[in-house]
């Protein structure tokens, strides 16, 4: 279970997140709803390890950790993919980068065709992919390292319908395979409906309402 307690963040006099509470089962899928600027990201980067909170603490089955020194296995899919690789890779070279170098290359074969890619882009340049192929590379990337916990940052709002469409169908396949804890970041209520099993609505820093019957979202 992934617990957030009473965390707070603090930016130059600003309340970023305001005493948060949050509690995630193992395989739950849950979303975090909000506006821009209501403390999502910052909330994800809390989870990452990335941002300290100024008060509070985050644990991963009742103890509190550190990703790089336990080895805790908490991923991030960002909205623009483009960025969160190297342009000049191909994506042979951005999937294996973060793998041990005698990594099997028929397990890389089986996550491409788990996110719907042929073998032949492992040949490709990251700029020569649509932004829909990227952001299933990155998934895949992702996949490969085993996560206990995926946080999907707005990871869908770039894309057109169709491809939203594709993608979300696509990561409700592949969390009934992998039993990841799946933490769906966005701010379009009809993404969250989709595939979450509930959903958390942030305001302002603080959660005001759960939603476990997502026939209330409608």
């Amino acid at each position: 279970m992934l617990e957030c307690k009473d965390i707070t963040v603090n930016y130059q006099g600003k309340t970023v997140l305001d005493h948060c509470n949050l509690s995630i089962k193992k395989g739950e899928i849950v979303g975090i709803m909000g506006e821009s600027g209501s403390g999502k990201s910052t909330l994800a980067r809390v989870i990452l390890g990335i941002e300290k909170p100024s008060q509070g603490q985050v644990l991963l089955d009742g103890k509190t950790y550190s990703i790089k020194e336990d080895g805790v296995r908490i991923l991030v899919v960002f909205q623009d993919s483009f960025h969160a690789v190297n342009p000049r890779f191909t994506v042979k070279e951005i999937l294996l980068e973060a793998l041990p170098k005698d990594f099997p290359m028929d397990k890389v074969h089986t996550v491409l065709t788990e996110v719907g890619l042929p073998s032949e882009v492992l040949g490709k340049r990251a700029r020569e992919l649509s932004g829909g192929q990227l952001q299933r590379v990155c998934i895949a990337r992702t996949l490969l390292l085993n996560p206990d916990i995926i946080i999907f940052d707005e990871s869908l709002s770039g894309l057109d319908p169709k491809t939203q469409v594709q993608i979300l169908q696509l990561l409700y396949k592949l969390h009934a395979k992998y039993q990841s804890t799946f933490i769906f970041i966005a701010h379009d209520e009809q993404l969250c409906q989709a595939i979450c099993d509930r959903i958390l609505i942030l305001e302002n820093g603080q959660f005001t309402r759960e939603i476990q019957d997502l026939a209330e979202a409608t």
